[in-house]
């Protein structure tokens, strides 16, 4: 693999298109046509099997980096979620937030890192990576301290699946929080926004306001090798799958020389 950096779809962005196993690799076909070679295997449907993400990802050629696993799964069933890691080649084992935390505080941020614990410790021991995956709420201050730091302070071992959009949503420079998090970013998520009536609405990457020219920057110059594109939500009567698209072209345009193509 070359020193370049990655560039993969999150799989949540067409989650409507990820029901059943058919679902599942059409969509995966239809990402690799796009261009894409790695994903992001979250929200897809409870009919979905292992064995079918596996073989949709043998077919197509896309590589699983990571996933969002159900809090519950990696709680209770930490082994078999290994295994089935193990069967797709994929390394990452993310959650995509911890909102049955709430309401947030240290004491929370306690129970999370010591529920966590056992499970993080055998994905270490598999030689996996627990990620937790950033919103905007971890950007909130309590005794001088950002949340994401009281976060990590509790739960040491965890790594970071960096939403951009979130941080800068927070308040926060993207560039900055790579560049202060580098030895702990898994990957990013690539994400844009515009406002719309003086609402913020999410865009394809290269759409919106977000500055790339930093985010990718720092990103080149912290090593942080993945990255994958999310749109949470698109306009009314667009597809995600143009959206995503667009997002791949304007990144590959603008900063293809720091990308494996």
């Amino acid at each position: 693999m070359s020193g370049k950096m990655i560039l993969g779809a999150q799989m949540y962005t067409v989650r409507d298109f990820t029901k059943t196993n058919e679902d599942f690799a059409r969509t995966m076909e239809r990402l690799a046509k796009i261009g894409y070679k790695y994903v992001q295997v979250s929200g897809i449907g409870k009919e979905v099997t292992p064995e079918a993400i596996a073989k949709a990802s043998k077919d197509t050629g896309l590589k699983v980096v990571l996933t969002h696993t159900a809090v519950d799964r990696i709680l209770n069933e930490t082994d078999k979620v290994i295994e089935e890691h193990d069967l797709y080649g994929c390394d990452g084992v993310g959650i995509g937030g911890i909102f049955m935390y709430r309401p947030f505080n240290l004491e929370s941020f306690k129970r999370f890192a010591d529920d966590f614990a056992p499970a993080i410790e055998k994905i270490k021991k598999a030689g996996k990576h627990f990620l937790y995956h950033n919103h905007m709420f971890e950007f909130e201050k309590c005794e001088g301290k950002l949340y994401l730091d009281h976060i990590l302070e509790a739960s040491p071992d965890i790594e970071f699946t960096l939403d951009v959009h979130w941080v800068q949503a927070g308040g926060a420079d993207p560039a900055q929080y790579i560049e202060k998090y580098a030895d702990k970013i898994f990957t990013t998520h690539l994400k844009d926004f515009t406002v719309v009536d003086n609402e913020r609405k999410f865009a394809a990457v290269g759409e919106g306001n977000m500055n790339f020219d930093r985010i990718i920057e720092a990103s080149v110059k912290c090593g942080i090798k993945n990255h994958m594109v999310e749109q949470d939500t698109v306009p009314e009567g667009a597809d995600p799958f143009d959206c995503l698209e667009t997002s791949y072209k304007n990144i590959m345009t603008c900063y293809g020389q720091y990308f494996e193509q």
